[in-house]
């Protein structure tokens, strides 16, 4: 009995393509194959479902009666799986989409020039930015519920089943309200002496300022403990707190709110904006396409 389990797929599309073009010469160049291994291939087909499939009938190769039974649902099947294969790669951003992106308070502003551009440039497509719980998701990229977590490390990572990139590289800086009363530059022992104002994204214990310090023998005064980047620096305002949050973000509010910008007293590893999706979705367009454009922004 003859099944697909004993029949090279090859020979499948062999017989598909000859179907059409009823020339082996057609089939061989279509297949890129000289009109020997066509033949040889054909030869092999024979033998596998016991009939001719084809005779030639002058300059055409002509399909027996039992190649004209099997023809439909073979040439179909082979449809069939070369849309499987290509669909996948059909990506149009024009189309409507919907992307979900697990982000923090401070990714997801760092998202602005991306959404800017997505306004303009990709009507169709939207965004969902959702809550990073924790720093790194694995379950739920795995399950699909996020296609992007756009957070940040200090370390070089190395996972199983989540990879990553880059988007950009940034350093921290202290932020203190204009009048505070310390002068000059602000070195370690002054830093130690005034109360701070912690961010901890996921109500960590540590963030990396503290575990710095610790290396170093040395403990800050935790004043206020926030989750959140964005709302942080309206603490030190009118106040003596300190806060360490990204320069980049620095900057920005230094133009809008009574507040100074000072280097901090001692060596902080810097830190990086990342893209993570699941490994199974390397080579998913769509997944390129986000990430290929957030980097670009």
């Amino acid at each position: 009995m003859t099944t697909l389990s004993t029949i090279d797929l090859n020979l499948i599309h062999l017989f598909s393509v000859l179907y059409k073009t009823q020339s082996v010469r057609e089939t061989a160049d279509t297949l890129n194959l000289s009109q020997s291994a066509c033949s040889h291939a054909l030869q092999r087909l024979r033998e596998r479902l016991n009939d001719d499939l084809f005779v030639r009938v002058g300059n055409t190769m002509q399909p027996t009666e039992y190649a004209k039974a099997i023809a439909d649902k073979l040439i179909l099947g082979m449809n069939l799986i070369e849309e499987g294969i290509t669909s996948y790669s059909a990506f149009n951003p024009n189309d409507d989409h919907t992307f979900k992106i697990a982000v923090t308070d401070y990714t997801s502003w760092c998202m602005r020039a991306f959404v800017s551009t997505l306004s303009q440039d990709y009507p169709n497509i939207k965004i969902e930015f959702l809550n990073l719980e924790e720093r790194l998701p694995e379950i739920t990229l795995r399950e699909g519920k996020f296609d992007l977590v756009c957070g940040f490390a200090h370390d070089i990572e190395s996972f199983e089943s989540i990879s990553n990139q880059v988007w950009f590289e940034d350093h921290y800086i202290c932020l203190h309200h204009r009048e505070h009363p310390f002068q000059h530059e602000l070195s370690l022992e002054k830093y130690l002496n005034y109360r701070h104002v912690v961010v901890t994204p996921w109500n960590e214990a540590k963030g990396i300022l503290d575990i710095t310090l610790s290396k170093m023998r040395k403990k800050r005064k935790v004043a206020i403990k926030t989750p959140n980047v964005l709302s942080a620096p309206v603490f030190i305002i009118d106040s003596q707190y300190l806060l360490a949050i990204p320069k980049r973000y620095a900057d920005h509010v230094a133009q809008q709110l009574p507040v100074t910008i000072s280097p901090l007293p001692f060596e902080v590893p810097t830190y990086k904006v990342k893209l993570y999706w699941h490994k199974t979705r390397n080579n998913d367009p769509k997944i390129q396409w986000l990430s290929n454009r957030i980097i670009k922004s």
